[in-house]
């Protein structure tokens, strides 16, 4: 089989990315090594897209900004089922550093006057809520996957090969043409970046230790950021659609020379006590608590051992790219990145112009319109 695009990992990123490849007439296809799309990464993620709320710094807010109306687009022309709009950011001290950055930057925020019965008893200074979908990510990947069937294989590549100025991918009894290789594979990046012959530029990779806990009970279908208590919940859904909240507290540390993961009692104490302190009520509304731990691969050149400020999109060899988004928010940016180098002529699908503060306001209006329109499960 002859292609113009090989995606490797059909993680979010691998999947956004054909998604864009195949609506730019490019034949592409993704491969993974499991059947079970998502199994890795991506479905240990809170699917908290959101417009940049939870930073004050300007850069990564203009990032988050810009994806978050590509990622409604997606969300609609796949039919994805937005489950909640009530979302919140707090702060147990002062919030002027992020509303003016959300002021400048033109991020919808309203102060809150009645909130949600579960923030009752808050310990917040603050308190604002602002439009933002949430959906089942699981949804999202089963949609990305039936538009995508038929240009999606799974199998263990063998070899990569330099062919004529292109390249030959090797999986057990078949082989793959390939005008250019996409690496999404995340942790499975250095084995890949291995095979390749005349690489000139190494990948560092990070690789962080996420402590997730999984809430369930009375809980809000809701997220609620608190980032000056580094407290971040947001909603995934049940089969049956009820919400289960996944919080995670605190930086993510770096695993040190291949450390395992392992639980940490102290931060777990620091999360649960943080918790009980902030959001009490939220704290006594959750009659089950389930524990998780989660690899976060991400490059270390971005962040230079802490968290990178922007995914990373590197031409790594002639007719290969790699790609670490570092945030699943920003999937769609490096995904857009990544298409640009493959198709260096290409016009963004969802490229917006450049607008001035009263096309942000109607902008906003409208969002506010259609959060107030969208079904609730």
């Amino acid at each position: 089989m002859k292609y113009d695009c090989v995606i490797v990992g059909a993680g979010i990123q691998g999947l956004v990315l054909l998604e864009q490849a195949l609506a730019h007439g490019l034949n592409a296809c993704c491969i993974d090594r499991l059947p079970r799309v998502g199994d890795g990464q991506t479905l240990r993620s809170q699917f908290y897209i959101h417009r940049g709320h939870v930073y004050s710094d300007r850069e990564l807010i203009d990032q988050l900004h810009d994806a978050y109306p590509k990622w409604r687009d997606l969300v609609r022309r796949l039919r994805v089922t937005v489950r909640s709009t009530e979302s919140y950011v707090g702060f147990v001290g002062d919030a002027s550093a992020w509303t003016k950055m959300w002021t400048l930057c033109d991020l919808p925020y309203a102060p809150v006057t009645q909130g949600s019965p579960v923030l009752e008893g808050n310990r917040l200074a603050h308190l604002y809520r602002f439009p933002h979908m949430m959906f089942d990510g699981r949804e999202l990947l089963a949609k990305l996957v039936q538009r995508s069937r038929g240009c999606l294989k799974f199998g263990t590549i063998d070899a990569i090969e330099a062919s004529h100025g292109a390249w030959r991918l090797r999986i057990g009894d078949s082989t793959l043409d390939t005008q250019q290789i996409v690496l999404c594979a995340g942790a499975g990046t250095p084995h890949l970046i291995g095979m390749l012959p005349r690489v000139r530029k190494s990948v560092p990779l990070q690789t962080r230790a996420c402590q997730v806990l999984a809430m369930r009970g009375r809980v809000p279908d809701a997220s609620i950021a608190i980032p000056d208590a580094q407290l971040f919940i947001a909603p995934q859904y049940e089969a049956d659609g009820s919400p289960v909240l996944l919080y995670t507290h605190g930086t993510d540390p770096v695993l040190e020379g291949g450390a395992p993961l392992a639980v940490d009692p102290t931060r777990l104490h620091a999360q649960l006590n943080a918790l009980k302190t902030v959001l009490p009520a939220l704290h006594a509304a959750t009659s089950e608590r389930t524990l998780y731990l989660a690899h976060k691969t991400e490059s270390a050149e971005r962040g230079v051992g802490r968290r990178p400020d922007a995914p990373y999109v590197e031409r790594i060899a002639d007719g290969v790219v790699c790609v670490l988004p570092n945030q699943l928010s920003l999937a769609i940016n490096a995904a857009e990145t990544a298409l640009a180098l493959i198709e260096p002529d290409h016009v963004p699908l969802h490229a917006e112009p450049l607008v001035g503060v009263r096309t942000h306001l109607l902008r906003a209006a409208a969002e506010m319109r259609f959060m107030n329109e969208v079904n609730h499960v």
